[in-house]
């Protein structure tokens, strides 16, 4: 359920350091409204990721990888290939998370698994990136990379999911290429996108789960029943 929650969510805040200026050269609210300019033209979205885990508990990193596709309003995809096939979808009012191992497909409506007051943790990537201002509170980082901005996010409201988010922006694209989710015990996961593509027009089709022969259907019980 935790990487469920992770991947239907996002990143950023307000500005805390307004007229600090980096190495980067350009001040941060500058850097900021151009990153929100470039995302809220986004319709679609669509790239390759690859995925380590660090689980502090387990001293164990966890690699993955695969593909994401985003569409507004509110469709994304998650499909991991390595190391085992699994899949994240949603047409925006339903979602559905499929383990091929398994032949198992858990069903939810969207409004199971959302908190309406809490964007930092329902909105897609691309949305969070459109809102950073609203969403987090953001400084430059202590990594430094003459390329690309580097910038730390903390979440204006409290969230279980993460307390900072850094994203690694290309300075002349602005397309977003890694990010690093930091969560209170420790952990961290990293994602690196490549083959990034947007606004290409990706099909409705893409954001439904075809359920193959021969798997079970779960649709999760209500989390309000009985309240």
């Amino acid at each position: 359920m935790k990487k469920i929650t992770i991947f239907i969510t996002a990143i950023l805040f307000t500005l805390s350091a307004a007229s600090t200026h980096g190495q980067q050269g350009k001040s941060l609210d500058e850097i900021i409204e151009m990153i929100q300019a470039k995302y809220r033209s986004v319709t679609d979205f669509y790239a390759r990721f690859n995925q380590e885990a660090s689980i502090k508990a387990l001293n164990q990193v966890q690699k993955s990888e695969g593909e994401f596709w985003f569409k507004k309003p509110g469709k994304l995809r998650w499909s991991y290939h390595k190391p085992q096939k699994q899949e994240y979808v949603s047409n925006g009012y339903t979602f559905w998370f499929y383990n091929p191992q398994e032949k198992q497909v858990i069903e939810y409506p969207i409004s199971e698994l959302i908190n309406p007051g809490n964007p930092t943790t329902t909105s897609s990537l691309p949305e969070l990136l459109g809102n950073i201002n609203t969403l987090f509170r953001p400084a430059f980082s202590d990594i430094k990379d003459s390329s690309n901005y580097v910038i730390d996010l903390i979440p204006i409201e409290e969230t279980d999911q993460y307390n900072k988010l850094t994203i690694v922006v290309d300075k002349k694209s602005l397309m977003l290429k890694s990010l690093y989710l930091y969560d209170s015990f420790g952990n961290a996961t990293k994602v690196i996108l490549r083959d990034i593509k947007i606004n290409k027009g990706i099909p409705d089709s893409v954001f439904k789960l075809d359920i193959p022969e021969g798997t079970e259907l779960i649709k999760a019980p209500s989390l309000t029943e009985g309240h």
